[in-house]
């Protein structure tokens, strides 16, 4: 698994959708006050929508959908994906200090020195197993919470678009290439990191 982006492989897909997030939290250091005033409310907005339907009707959404049209490489079949990825941005407060973690590493790592996971394996497996788009974005942002926040913006962008794009089309694509099989191999290996200084 050498890539790693799956489905954010264009560079200006990957510049809009950083530049969003850093904007709608205020990292934006040319935004001017009233801007970032209005970013609150449109932050806060996203964060009290209840369901997909309500993150589209959003500001913030309609923000970044409309910086994603501009760069050519967005489709309107992945409209449901990006207000995911929206919502879930919308609870990021910060990225971690390592810049080549993955979502998934984040929610394996350990838990202040305790021996344990941020998330358990029942919860990182029920996470897996979402019944629909309104259920991942319900456990995605509880994930977020336990994890302080604290996520790689693109590789969390990058994750939910993948979930999306295999409810959608359920392709049988190689296990290697297949969204559990990359956050199982990422999770676990953050575990064993920790699990073999504990035992050593």
């Amino acid at each position: 698994m050498s890539r790693k982006f799956y489905y954010l492989r264009d560079d200006q897909v990957r510049k809009v959708v950083a530049t969003w997030w850093a904007r709608l939290h205020g990292i934006d250091n040319k935004s001017a006050a009233p801007q970032q005033a209005n970013q609150r409310g449109a932050r806060a907005e996203l964060r009290r929508s209840k369901s997909l339907d309500a993150v589209l009707l959003t500001e913030g959404f309609r923000n970044l959908w409309q910086a994603l049209l501009e760069t050519g490489q967005c489709r309107e079949r992945d409209m449901l994906a990006w207000a995911c990825v929206a919502a879930a941005l919308a609870e990021v407060r910060q990225q971690p200090m390592n810049e080549s973690a993955t979502f998934a590493q984040c929610l394996g790592a350990q838990k202040e020195r305790t021996g344990r996971p941020y998330m358990s394996e029942l919860r990182f497996a029920q996470l897996q197993k979402s019944r629909s788009g309104d259920d991942f974005l319900m456990r995605v942002r509880r994930a977020l919470a336990l994890i302080n926040k604290t996520a790689p913006v693109l590789s969390l962008s990058d994750n939910i678009m993948h979930w999306f794009y295999e409810q959608r089309d359920n392709q049988n694509a190689p296990p290697t290439d297949r969204l559990a099989v990359r956050w199982a191999t990422d999770y676990f290996t953050a575990v064993s990191a920790y699990e073999k200084q504990t035992h050593s």
